[in-house]
This record gives C-alpha cells, sequence and structure tokens, in this order.
C-alpha cells in the first residue's frame, strides 16, 4: 500500500485555489476582450486542478514504481550533477539579507509604506489606453468631403493628396467613390468619399504623415471629415483599438423635431472651443428642398396626390414593382430623361380636377412647388436609447474633464434643444479592472481566512499585493510602456501568484512555532527551509515570460506590457516573501512568542 505524508497537501491546495481566485473574475470582463480571457482563465483554472490531482495521486505512485524498478542505480540516470540552488551561497545571501532586514527593521518597515502613495501616484500619472500599442507602419484615411462632388473632382482631390506626401511613403492606395464588389463587408462609400492607404518605411513616420494629411485636408477643404485608423487586421477586428476614447451622444429633447444642421455646427465649434478636443465632425450632405404652396393648389384645384406622383415620376422616385430573380432585386420605375431640377419644374406639366363643366388644365410644376437648398445629415445613427448624433472624441488626455465640459456647454444651451450621454470606453474599462481586483482579494482573503484559521494572518499575505503593483508599475513607466488592459492583467495575475511564496513562508513558520520554537529562530528556520522552493517558483514564471521580450511579430508585442509587470513583480515579490513578510510577521506576533498561534 502506498501512503504518502500529508503535511504539505493543505498548502499545495491554497496555491491552486489562490491562483483561481484570481483567474475567475476575469470570465466578467465585456466585450472579446472578455471572451478571450474566459477561454484562458477557464483553461487554466483546469489544468491547474489536473495538476493539483495529479501531483497528490499520480506522482506518489510514479515515484515508488521508479525506485522499485531500480532505474536510479542504471546508466544516465544515475549520474550526479551540482544543484546551483543548493549551494551554501543561497543559504548565505539569505541569512545576510535577513540579518540585515531585522537590523533595519524601522528603514525597511518606512520603505514598505512608502510603496502605497507611490502605487497611487504613478496610477494617476500614468497614461492610460485601452490595449498596448503596437508598432504600426500603415494608416488608412477615410475622407468625407461633406460636399456635392463629382467622383472626376473626387479624383483629383485625391491625386493632389497623393503628391504632398509621395516622398514620406512607400506605398499608397486610394478606393474612389462607389466599389462594386460582391465580397464588400465593409460600408460602401459614396460618390463623395475616399478611403486612403499608405505606407511608411518606419512606424515613426506615421504620425508626422497624419499630421500632414489633416493640415492639408482642413486648410484646403474645411468642411470636409476625416478619420485616421490602422488598416483592419485580426487584431483590429478582435480588440477595435480604433474605438474612440470618449463619445458624446446627442439627443434631441424633441423627439418629434429633426436637428437643425446650422445649429448642430454651432454647437460642434462651441463644444471644441470649451473642450479643447477636436471631435470628428458630422457629416452633412447638400441638398434641395421641394416646398409645396398649398395655397395655390386650392387656387388652381389641383390634387395633392395628383402633384406628388407626377414629382416623383419626374425625379425617378415613382417605384411601382420589383423584379426577382433569383438573388437579385431590381426596382422598376418609371422615370423620364435626365434633366436639371429647374428644367423638370418649369417643363413637367400637372393635371388639374375637372371643373364643372369638365375641362381639365395643365399646370407647370414650378407654379406649385419652390426649391429651397437646405443640408441635411448625411446618415442617422441610433442606439438603445434612441436616434442621437454622436461626437467622437479621441486621443483624450483627460477623459473626466472632458465628459464635464461636453455636457456644460449642451446644458446652456438656449432651450433646452440637447440631451446629451457622454460615455468613456477608457473609464469603462477602468471600471471593470477594479472590480475584478477587488473581486480576487476578496476571494483569496477568504480563502486564506481557511486556510490560516485566522482573520489576521491573511491580511499578512495581501499586503504584499500593494507593493508588488508599485514596482510592476513602475517598472512599465521606466519600460515606456502604459497602464492598458494586458498590463493589467499581468498584475492582477502577478498577484495570485507572487502570494504563494508568501505562504509557503508563513506556513512553515506557523508548524514550526507550533513545535515550540521561539518565534525569530522559526522565521530564519522556514525561511531556509523553503528558500528553494520560492526560488524555483519566480524563476519558472520569470523565464516564461522573458522570451515574448525578445520577439517582435504582433502577439508579442500586446502581450509585451503583461510580461513586464509580471516580471517586475515576481522579482520583486519574490524579495518580499523572503524578506518583508517575515519582518510584518514578526511586528505582529513579537509580544506572543509562544508555541501557538494567535
Amino acid at each position: 500500500m502506498c501512503r504518502g505524508h500529508d503535511g504539505n497537501d493543505h498548502t499545495d491546495a491554497q496555491f491552486v485555489l489562490t491562483t483561481i481566485a484570481v483567474f475567475v473574475p476575469l470570465i466578467f470582463m465585456s466585450g472579446i476582450a472578455g471572451a478571450i480571457f474566459m477561454d484562458q482563465a477557464f483553461s487554466i483554472t483546469v489544468g491547474l486542478m489536473i495538476s493539483y490531482i495529479t501531483g497528490i495521486m499520480l506522482l506518489p505512485v510514479l515515484y515508488l514504481l521508479f525506485y522499485k524498478v531500480g532505474i536510479r542505480s542504471k546508466g544516465f540516470l544515475s549520474r550526479r550533477f551540482d544543484n546551483l540552488l543548493k549551494n551554501e551561497w543561497l543559504e548565505s545571501f539569505y541569512d545576510k539579507g535577513i540579518d540585515w532586514v531585522f537590523s533595519h527593521k524601522k528603514l525597511c518597515v518606512t520603505g514598505t509604506l512608502a510603496t502605497l502613495p507611490l502605487c497611487v501616484f504613478l496610477f494617476y500619472v500614468m497614461e492610460k489606453e485601452r490595449m498596448p500599442q503596437i508598432d504600426q507602419n500603415e494608416l488608412v484615411a477615410r475622407i468625407e468631403w461633406n460636399e456635392n462632388i463629382h467622383v472626376d473632382e473626387n479624383n483629383r482631390r485625391v491625386d493632389d493628396l497623393m503628391k504632398q506626401v509621395d516622398d514620406r511613403v512607400t506605398e499608397h492606395a486610394a478606393y474612389v467613390g462607389m466599389q462594386d464588389y460582391i465580397l464588400n463587408g465593409g460600408s460602401e462609400l459614396s460618390s463623395t468619399e475616399a478611403e486612403l492607404y499608405f505606407k511608411t518605411e518606419k512606424p515613426s513616420g506615421i504620425y508626422s504623415l497624419q499630421e500632414l494629411l489633416e493640415k492639408e485636408i482642413r486648410e484646403k477643404y474645411p468642411l470636409a471629415v476625416v478619420t485616421f485608423s490602422p488598416p483592419e487586421t485580426i487584431f483590429e477586428k478582435l480588440f477595435v483599438t480604433g474605438e474612440a476614447d470618449v463619445v458624446a451622444e446627442l439627443h434631441t429633447a424633441n423627439k418629434s423635431q429633426a436637428p437643425d444642421a446650422e445649429h448642430l455646427q454651432r454647437l460642434e465649434k462651441e463644444i471644441t472651443r470649451v473642450a479643447g478636443n477636436i471631435p470628428t465632425g458630422i457629416a452633412f450632405r447638400n441638398q434641395m428642398n421641394l416646398i409645396i404652396n398649398k395655397e395655390k393648389l386650392l387656387l388652381y384645384n389641383v390634387s395633392y396626390d395628383e402633384l406628388t406622383r407626377v414629382l416623383r415620376t419626374a425625379f425617378k422616385e415613382n417605384k411601382v414593382s420589383v423584379l426577382r430573380s433569383y438573388q437579385q432585386y431590381l426596382p422598376i420605375s418609371i422615370a423620364g430623361e435626365e434633366k436639371s431640377v429647374n428644367s423638370v419644374l418649369s417643363e413637367t406639366l400637372v393635371r388639374t380636377m375637372a371643373d364643372g363643366n369638365g375641362e381639365v388644365n395643365h399646370i407647370p410644376l414650378n407654379n406649385l412647388v419652390t426649391v429651397v437648398p437646405a443640408e441635411d445629415l448625411k446618415s442617422i445613427t441610433a442606439g438603445k436609447n434612441g436616434e442621437y448624433i454622436p461626437l467622437s472624441f479621441y486621443d483624450v488626455k483627460d477623459a473626466p474633464e472632458l465628459m464635464r465640459n461636453v455636457k456644460e456647454v449642451v446644458s446652456e444651451e438656449r432651450n433646452g434643444k440637447w440631451i446629451s450621454r457622454v460615455v468613456s470606453f477608457r473609464m469603462k474599462n477602468d471600471g471593470e479592472l477594479t472590480v475584478i481586483l477587488f473581486v480576487s482579494l476578496l476571494l483569496m482573503y477568504f480563502i486564506l481566512c481557511a486556510q490560516f484559521e485566522s482573520f489576521l494572518q491573511p491580511l499578512i499575505v495581501l499586503m504584499e499585493i500593494p507593493i508588488d503593483t508599485a514596482f510592476a508599475l513602475l517598472a512599465l513607466w521606466v519600460f515606456g510602456h502604459t497602464l492598458n488592459l494586458m498590463s493589467a492583467i499581468g498584475i492582477i495575475v502577478t498577484c495570485g501568484i507572487v502570494v504563494n511564496d508568501s505562504i509557503l513562508k508563513m506556513d512553515a513558520i506557523n508548524e514550526l512555532r507550533k513545535a515550540g520554537m521561539p518565534l525569530v529562530e522559526a522565521i530564519h528556520t522556514a525561511g531556509r527551509r523553503r528558500l528553494r522552493a520560492i526560488i524555483m517558483t519566480s524563476l519558472t514564471t520569470v523565464f516564461a515570460m522573458v522570451p515574448l521580450l525578445f520577439t517582435s511579430d504582433m502577439g508579442s508585442e500586446m502581450q509585451k506590457p503583461l510580461s513586464i509587470a509580471m516580471i517586475g513583480s515576481m522579482v520583486v515579490g519574490t524579495l518580499v516573501s523572503l524578506f518583508i513578510i517575515p519582518l510584518i510577521y514578526w511586528f505582529i506576533y513579537r509580544k506572543h512568542d509562544k508555541n501557538e498561534v494567535h
């Protein structure tokens, strides 16, 4: 019968549960990132559970069989080699380190407490974004000229822009006007739109290229609306990194009244002036409104229905049927020859209703209809709260301040025509990550309470988390990275891994104190016993992250902030687990130096 020692079984289970406690809350993240991390969390959870079951059930049996068969005494496997982690220099390093910490208690405690404001300071100072920046040497500019122009004029303007930037790019291409692609999955271009593609030699040339294009377009075509984005890759489709930082949704207070174009343009300029950020402009289109004079309809005895029918026919809007052939639907309309609006109105006649004598006359349309030039929205955006006008802001430095400014401008608008709803995707992500971190800490606390049978000792273990987080943020800042979704995930995941070292140390201290060993001696002995296990745990995690720092593909670029955050946390967390956590333990229990743990 094979019987194993179960002294460390509860510690092994603790490792599994604390790590799972970190990954489980990731399931509740929203969007495609949440879906991806849900798969990651599920796979790691299952892997940890299988690893734990294998460790307590299968490995002891294999170990017994290994020695029964006598493999250890044969061939290459019988050769011994020196393990660097078992040499005396490692224990000597630990002894010197723990002696120095205990001889400089006040300095170490002060430094530990100083990491708390450092963590808060770095969190607010560091630049935040949704996803890590990936070096791109490609740029797509989508232009809506916002004017009634022919496709030839559209081509001329695009050619002019291409000549301006020809010496800055290695490749360029353009879609101008409507495209006739059967498999086109994106939004179609109109005759007044163009989509331009540019590729530079180095990623550093993209920013200056974008500035030049924006300057040229704003100076020569002030009505144009231009948006810049990287080309659609798999990464862009999954994480939508081109999404605006802040979107202001302007809802009309009176749903039955259409928004006035002139009023919208004035409101957009006022928001730009107050907020200091230029939003993506609202696209308008020029149109001609036909206003029917109802008094003249009565005067000339013309039916309103007859007049609208004639107008629809004259302007090719009189749809009579639809021809269906396999997957094609072709509308059939009654129309006349191509003419200008004024020619149509002057040459087209509408029949009057019969008078008392049964006579019928014909009246030109221009006697009954007036043409008025006007502007209207090119597209209508709607959501769960109804129709709204979107104002998108990019490269926002202070999202809360921008949101307050936009709401202030809209609220001061006379007659209360608008109701604003400002959405910050950056703050939404920050809020989600904050909730995830809080839930993870709460789960770890309750698990540790069950492990140590104490409400105080789990707090000692969790005190390591703000220290490690501060140095993770510091490492990100030093290497020029931002606080984004990937780096935040790295910090959260490391919090679950690095506390395992402290659990090992404190569990060994508790066992030695229960055996009757004095507090200080128990701290030193537990440190030497668990030293190699702690070092090996940290080294395996760090070495697993190192390859991501030296590769340049898209996946590695995305994972690089996560790697830096985890390496920074693990290196500092190992030192904290070895030296600082025992010091905090000693401060709390120095007055209770007894055989039992309180």
